[in-house]
């Protein structure tokens, strides 16, 4: 349990550090999260054959949103323990410009 947890906080920080990631996602009809004694890791689901990311994506976003799900794809799978990792794109965040 306690490397789920390790799993899911590394795949929460490779997501958030990806440029065009506004934040992680919390899940639609179910919590979208880990579990462990007295923490909860909201945004990664840790499953025993795969890790699951939902992401909430900046817009306009730095380039096309398959693009960006792949990157972040990309970057937690280095340390999702050899797990296959799926992202999950929930929603996307108008990000005021204050140039305009």
């Amino acid at each position: 349990m306690d490397n789920d947890l390790q799993l899911a906080r590394a795949a929460a920080e490779a997501a958030l550090a990806t440029e065009g990631v506004y934040s992680l996602g919390t899940g639609r009809y179910v919590e979208a999260a880990t579990y462990g004694p007295g923490e909860k890791v909201t945004g990664v689901v840790v499953g025993p054959d795969e890790v699951r990311v939902h992401i909430v994506v900046s817009y306009p976003p730095p380039e096309p949103i398959p693009a960006l799900a792949e990157r972040v794809r990309e970057r937690a799978a280095l340390r999702s323990g050899g797990r296959a990792m799926t992202v999950v794109v929930e929603d996307l965040e108008v990000v005021r410009d204050e140039n305009l």
